[in-house]
């Protein structure tokens, strides 16, 4: 744990409080010189949000300049993503590219990190199933392959997992209607990430405007326009 990269999250302004919990997780986690290695599935267990949040905050953050991920696998392994913080100037500070060393050389402090779950992710083989003499039933709905033509492949996804892990999976409907919702608005990938942030099952193009700004900070409950959007009720 980095103490000093702890004051600097807490005074580090993001605009999102679940954004701000990670960030804070990532610095308690981190050794004097930036760097951490917990899983996705850690920090969600530790801030109590959903996985795909977590994911969705930490683009955010590199976005902003606080962060930089290094992507890792050793071998048939996967490992989790090596972070490397840059708080040094604030909110929205340039990060270091990719042919710096934020660690030092090889006299800098060794890596250590305080997460307790295991760094390193085996690859599941697949099992064959034996055939089944049954029946085959109806394929069930992917709500992957109802993504609207407006919103990229990934906040899609992003969007699918959220509702999946809130049990409110998508159905055939359900998509088609907040295709509608989503379609000729400039930044539906913003509208996805607020709905994902905020932890709501819907979807409102109405709070968000060109550019990926947000208009208030939440719903207006006594808002009935809001029901054109029925998703919840299904």
């Amino acid at each position: 744990m980095s103490m000093e990269l702890m004051v600097k999250a807490m005074k580090t302004k993001v605009g999102n409080p679940l954004r701000k919990l990670v960030l804070i997780k990532l610095a308690d986690n981190a050794n004097d010189v930036g760097e951490c290695w917990p899983s996705y599935q850690h920090i969600a267990d530790q801030c109590e949000i959903g996985r795909s949040t977590v994911k969705v905050h930490i683009r955010e953050l590199e976005k902003c300049g606080l962060l930089r991920r290094e992507f890792r696998r050793k071998g048939e392994l996967n490992q989790s993503n090596l972070f490397h913080l840059s708080l040094n100037s604030g909110s929205g500070a340039a990060l270091p590219g990719a042919g710096d060393n934020p660690g030092g050389g090889a006299g800098a402090a060794p890596r250590t990190s305080h997460s307790f779950e295991p760094v390193k992710e085996p690859v599941k083989e697949p099992v064959a199933k034996a055939p089944s003499r049954k029946k085959s039933k109806a394929e069930k709905f992917d709500p992957l392959t109802a993504k609207p033509t407006n919103v990229s492949a990934t906040a899609w996804a992003d969007w699918c997992q959220h509702r999946k892990e809130i049990r409110k999976s998508l159905t055939a409907t359900t998509c088609a209607r907040q295709a509608k919702t989503l379609a000729g608005h400039p930044d539906a990938d913003a509208v996805i990430n607020q709905s994902i942030s905020n932890g709501w099952t819907g979807l409102f193009p109405e709070k968000v405007v060109a550019g990926g700004r947000t208009v208030g900070n939440g719903p207006d409950f006594y808002d009935q326009s809001w029901r054109t959007d029925t998703s919840d009720d299904l």
